[in-house]
């Protein structure tokens, strides 16, 4: 379910009504039709190699924040790095009220984008799994301090290089065992888990419309609107008009 909390890693959460967007291939759109289900990815698969990391600022202050417990904590950062990577699952989004041409452009013409609102997208996550998320912060990483109270922080810092992506991400912290409520409160083991975890969601609670790309042949709208209705789905389905001729 979605954690609607007060977070401290997640306090810059969009309002339920504006729209959020998931760009996506064919195979990942034909998969979500399949198993109703959104794939949070182990944060080392994601493109960004600066993932979770930190600025120069955190490097140049730690001495100062951590006193004597400096060496200790750091001796093996890029360890505890690798473990915050493999432990975090992560989803997506883009959020705007219209399309965005450059995330288009990343699929060459042959993406799907499915229209939400975040307020539909948090409603929609079946009770599995414990998630929460907000918009990614776009920082300078040179002179911008980014909290280390909490493992999700470093990962809703991004770069300004990648602000035109208006991220908002879906976020899941997986261990080898987790707690889990009992009625004696205990611990209980997950066991390994795979790089990506299925997450069920309400697909028609979510999905407000499906846009094809701009350029796309006619037959890969025909495909994607075939396919929606063969798995039973009554969502609008249009191609997107950003490559309609201009008006003289």
């Amino acid at each position: 379910m979605f954690a609607d909390d007060d977070h401290e890693s997640f306090q810059n959460r969009p309002a339920d009504q504006e729209s959020v967007w998931r760009y996506m291939d064919l195979a990942r759109f034909l998969s979500l039709l399949q198993t109703s289900a959104l794939h949070l990815a182990r944060a080392d698969q994601m493109s960004d190699r600066w993932e979770g990391s930190y600025g120069e600022l955190n490097r140049q202050l730690r001495p100062e924040l951590y006193g004597e417990h400096f060496e200790q904590m750091f001796a093996h950062a890029d360890q505890r790095r690798q473990f915050s990577l493999q432990g975090i699952r992560l989803n997506c989004w883009h959020l705007s009220e219209f399309e965005s041409a450059a995330m288009w452009d990343i699929y060459q013409g042959r993406g799907v984008a499915i229209r939400s609102t975040w307020g539909r997208l948090k409603r929609s996550i079946k009770p599995e799994r414990w998630i929460n998320g907000a918009e990614v912060n776009y920082v300078d990483y040179r002179s911008s301090f980014i909290s280390e109270r909490n493992m999700f922080d470093a990962f809703m810092h991004k770069r300004e290089s990648f602000s035109h992506e208006r991220e908002v991400k879906l976020a899941m912290m997986t261990e080898l065992s987790a707690p889990h409520p009992t009625e004696e409160n205990t611990t209980i083991s997950l066991g390994p888990e795979p790089p990506v975890i299925p997450v069920e969601v309400d697909l028609v609670g979510l999905v407000e419309r499906v846009y094809v790309a701009p350029d796309a042949p006619e037959w890969i709208m025909s495909v994607v609107d075939n396919v929606t209705r063969r798995y039973g789905f009554e969502f609008p389905v249009q191609q997107s008009d950003l490559a309609t001729d201009p008006i003289a």
